[in-house]
């Protein structure tokens, strides 16, 4: 039997979540791992989220070790400052709202008895805050699944931040690359895996809440930043081509996700605004094949017409991408 029991941190960030917070940190002290500290940063709630911390606190001194900024840092700046109190040899990240399921943190440590993986995450359910409905699952196909940062960069990402969970050593040293206001998780992902194995603890072991205006519902504000990512990951890793490759790939599918979304939402001047993004990420007969594609997209009389096939063919068209 093993005796691998290193010290875990599970990170929780927050800002006005005084609903949501106890059950968040609830989900965390359920669990049947011991050598755990919960670090909960506050970024300045204006409701009674540092009342909620305050009281976990007291009734649990030696496991909640709270973080409550004085002044609004942001997202960036609040995962920093999380980040920076942990003291544990892993990290698992979560958000106020977040919610893991029993037996995650324990069967996510075993994947790092190897000395090489760096990053481990797993399928979280996806759930409509208003009324419990679970919307799917995420990390249920072999085309979901991320085996390393090339994977991290052509697919998009991990869904969930409540899946995630890194070794400190291999974090970089300036935490979440604060030039990201927002998206620096994804980053900060890049950054991790580029130092060793991705692996996939199977099983759903936590639950991500979907309920409105989070930086998932604004992926077109978003876009600008979500791209500067591949510019800067390259600037990084410069002889890297697989590296490359894989930023050209995953820019172009991550453009046309939003181009999707747009059009059904029947917005064809986002559509057009799209155009310079897509062609950017591709050439030759593939460039001329999006531009005539997008002309017609942004045509308000074919893009009604073609909400529903588009819809019906999403997963095709992901998977083409």
């Amino acid at each position: 039997m093993s005796n691998y029991s290193p010290k875990v941190s599970v990170m929780i960030v927050t800002y006005n979540q005084e609903d949501l917070i106890g059950e968040t940190i609830d989900s965390v002290i359920l669990q049947d791992y011991p050598n755990l500290e919960i670090v909960v940063a506050d970024d300045a709630s204006t409701d009674g989220t540092q009342a909620v911390i305050k009281s976990y606190q007291e009734k649990y001194p030696l496991q909640i070790k709270p973080v409550l900024n004085p002044v609004n840092l942001g997202i960036t700046g609040n995962c920093n400052a999380a980040l920076g109190a942990c003291t544990g040899e892993l990290v698992a990240m979560m958000g106020g709202d977040d919610l893991i399921l029993p037996g995650k943190i324990a069967a996510q440590v075993k994947l790092f008895e190897d000395p090489e993986v760096v990053l481990s995450y797993h399928p979280v359910e996806i759930f409509l805050h208003q009324t419990g409905e679970i919307l799917f699952t995420s990390n249920t196909t072999e085309k979901e699944r991320i085996n390393d940062v090339y994977d991290l960069i052509t697919k998009g990402g991990i869904p969930g931040a409540s899946s995630v969970m890194v070794r400190r050593s291999a974090c970089p040293a300036h935490g979440f690359d604060p030039s990201f206001p927002v998206v620096s998780d994804w980053i900060f992902d890049l950054e991790v895996a580029m130092k060793g194995k991705v692996v996939e603890l199977p099983g759903v072991y936590g639950k991500y809440r979907k309920h409105g205006r989070g930086a998932s519902d604004r992926t077109f504000e978003l876009l600008d930043e979500s791209l500067r990512t591949l510019d800067v990951i390259r600037k990084h890793y410069p002889d890297d081509r697989k590296l490359e490759e894989a930023c050209q790939r995953g820019g172009y599918r991550y453009v046309l996700g939003e181009v999707y979304r747009q059009v059904i939402k029947r917005n064809p001047e986002k559509v057009r605004q799209l155009r310079p993004y897509l062609l950017s990420y591709c050439s030759g007969f593939k460039r001329l094949l999006t531009g005539a594609a997008i002309g017609l997209l942004s045509n308000p009389l074919v893009m009604s017409m073609t909400v529903g096939l588009l819809q019906r063919l999403r997963t095709t068209l992901k998977r083409v991408a």
